[in-house]
């Protein structure tokens, strides 16, 4: 046997190799297996906040420091106080501490359940963020020109430099695998929250193509619908959506077949009855001769002079007006209906 697109024969049948299958591999698979998505999906918001209320120190730019942990422990606890109402925030990461007062740069680290919708819920708690603390630092609670607060901000260096969400397309994926042949006919629909790769021959989907009774089939040219025919039943049309009946068919071909069956009778009979009509008529005018001839009479269709008859033995007797006035046609078997041709004589000239 000849296995088709790559495929090749073990033995006993043909392996099938990428996106083929079938007993010759000649058929496109309806689904392409991809990564599981991830339970969780975070983002990092990177930001940097001017602290007023300390001052910076050389042991500051130690990450092993005392005074590095101690400012990261109250900087934390401080931004878990301002993010409380945002059940997706997960935490603070300093990455660097500078002069200017207390210059820190930091990210917010966030984090959710994976759904189809990830990256709009990130964006929107992103938002949050952002404006979280932009208000904090802005409209911090001062009294007599000192804040009371545990760590005081300046009202105007907050910045958020970039945010960094987790990284998972399965669409690109689904498009990558498929190639280039077929990837124009494959994409990615969610069922159960998880992303399924597939193309519109696969049954079970929003998006599956209905091709009624028929078998829906990708190949080069795109997606098809080549329809079934069963016992009682054929199926036609784009999506096979139109049903014939078979006994239906069969019934009015055997009407058909029995009225013109019925007609051949008939004309058939009519046909015997002429001919034997016909003969009938020529044995009637055979008889007719025959006994005519018997009779002595003339032989139907001539004439005959009986002014000859009745002089024939008179030689000296013979008048021409006599003869003319006896001379009768004999038209009794004559038919009135044939038509003689008498063809046109010709004038022929001739040089002297």
């Amino acid at each position: 046997m000849t296995c088709k697109n790559g495929g090749y024969w073990d033995g006993i049948k043909c392996v099938c190799v990428g996106l083929f299958q079938g007993p010759k591999c000649e058929d496109v698979v309806p689904s392409i297996e991809i990564d599981s998505p991830p339970e969780t999906v975070s983002a990092q918001v990177e930001m940097t906040v001017t602290v007023t209320s300390r001052e910076f120190t050389k042991e500051l730019e130690d990450r092993d420091s005392v005074e590095f942990k101690n400012f990261s422990d109250t900087f934390t606890q401080e931004m878990a106080h301002v993010y409380r109402e945002i059940p997706e925030y997960q935490g603070v990461n300093i990455t660097r501490l500078s002069a200017g007062s207390i210059v820190v740069e930091h990210e917010i680290i966030l984090k959710t359940k994976f759904t189809p919708e990830y990256k709009d819920v990130l964006n929107k708690v992103t938002q949050k963020v952002t404006e979280k603390i932009q208000n904090v630092t802005k409209h911090q609670i001062t009294i007599n020109n000192t804040c009371p607060a545990l760590l005081c901000y300046n009202t105007t260096a907050t910045k958020v430099q970039n945010v960094t969400v987790t990284q998972y397309d399965p669409e690109k994926e689904c498009k990558e695998k498929a190639g280039k042949d077929y990837a124009a006919y494959f994409f990615v629909e969610y069922k159960d929250q998880k992303p399924n790769c597939i193309n519109r021959c696969m049954p079970g989907f929003n998006s599956t193509m209905n091709c009624n009774f028929g078998k829906c089939q990708l190949d080069h040219s795109g997606l098809r619908c080549y329809c079934l025919s069963t016992d009682t039943d054929w199926y036609s049309g784009e999506t096979c959506e139109f049903s014939t009946k078979k006994s239906l068919v069969y019934g009015l071909v055997g009407a058909a077949g029995a009225t013109v069956l019925l007609i051949l009778v008939v004309l058939l009979m009519f046909a015997l009855r002429s001919k034997k009509e016909v003969k009938r008529q020529k044995s009637r005018v055979t008889e007719l001769y025959k006994w005519h001839e018997e009779d002595g009479g003339p032989t139907p269709g001539t004439f005959r002079n009986i002014g000859f008859d009745m002089y024939e033995d008179q030689d000296d007797s013979i008048h021409l007006d006599s003869i003319y006035n006896n001379f009768q046609p004999s038209l009794d078997h004559i038919d009135s209906e044939t038509k003689i041709k008498i063809q046109r004589p010709q004038v022929m000239m001739t040089s002297i």
